[in-house]
This record gives structure tokens, sequence and C-alpha cells, in this order.
């Protein structure tokens, strides 16, 4: 986190995002979620954006920011889907995975502080992972705030400006 220009104690994220357009309304024939399944075998994959979908792929989609098989992309792994649509069905010409977060070390906090905190309850605890990651396990008493919601839903879950909340996620891909 790091204060916004001009007012002292209002936190905002840092931007999360390093993929061009991550955040952005979805132009049509885009389509941004988390990654439910994916089946090389099959040419198919299905996106959670809300709602589970079917895009269909082939060894000629570009995929963008992943340099593995996409077999090896992990459930709820955060992507961009392009396609073109025929006979109902969901093609993909591109696949892009969001890349990990940067965030500066001088602005991380240790295990156990985060403990410290936790144990005290002096901080507000946030997991940005998938709701699925979440109900897997989280620190107890942390909140689940999906980076989508994290810019409307901050004020909501953070009442007093002068708070300090903890934002975890996954980790590294």
């Amino acid at each position: 986190m790091t204060s916004a220009p001009g007012e002292p104690g209002i936190k905002q994220a840092l931007p999360s995002c390093v993929q061009p357009g991550c955040h952005k309304v979805s132009a049509p024939n885009e389509l941004w979620g988390n990654l439910i399944s994916i089946s090389q075998k099959a040419g198919l994959l299905q996106l959670d954006t809300g709602q589970n979908l079917d895009v269909f792929f082939d060894d000629k989609v570009k995929v963008l920011y992943w340099d593995q098989p996409l077999n090896k992309l992990n459930k709820g792994t955060p992507i961009k889907v392009v396609y073109t649509e025929k006979d109902g069905k969901r093609y993909a010409s591109i696949i892009a995975v969001k890349p990990p977060v940067k965030f500066p070390e001088e602005k991380r906090i240790g295990l156990e502080e985060v403990k410290k905190l936790v144990e005290q309850k002096s901080a507000l605890i946030i997991d940005v992972r998938p709701p699925a990651k979440y109900a897997e396990g989280h620190i107890p008493g942390a909140i689940n705030l999906t980076l989508a919601q994290f810019g409307k839903k901050l004020p909501e879950v953070l009442k007093d400006k002068q708070a300090l909340a903890v934002v975890y996620c996954e980790g590294p891909r």
C-alpha cells in the first residue's frame, strides 16, 4: 500500500498489473477471469468470469506472459482470452496470463510481523486470491477481497483510513 498523493493517511493499492489493458472494461470478444481447468489434449479451457465458460484452443493460439505448456497453468490463474465465435463456440486466438504483481521490497513485511498483527488483531488482513483459493485455506480472520473487487470494496471494509491493512496473495507463480 502507498499513501495517496496529497491525502496523508489515505491508502491506495499500488498498480497490481503490468499486463497492458488489465482491469479495463473488456472489449468485444475478450474474456477476463480465473482458470478453472485446461486440457491440452482436448484443446479446451474453462474460465470463471462470474460464470463458467468453455473456450477451445489449438497450437496456433498466441500465448502471452507464459513460456510453459498451457496445461502447467494452475487453477485460479488470472487470464485474458481473445476469441472468435463460430457455431456458438468460442475459439481462442490469444491467451494472456496475468504476470505476478511487482511490489517494492520496502513495503513488504515478514511472516513473524504478520503473526503478531493477527494475534493482536491490530490490522485488517486481506486475501486477494480467488475465492476458491481462499476457501482452501487462509489466515485466520482474513477477508477475501479479490484484486478485481479491491478498488471498489476497499473503502467499505477499511472504514478507518488510519488503520493498517495487510494484503496477501498466493505469491509468485
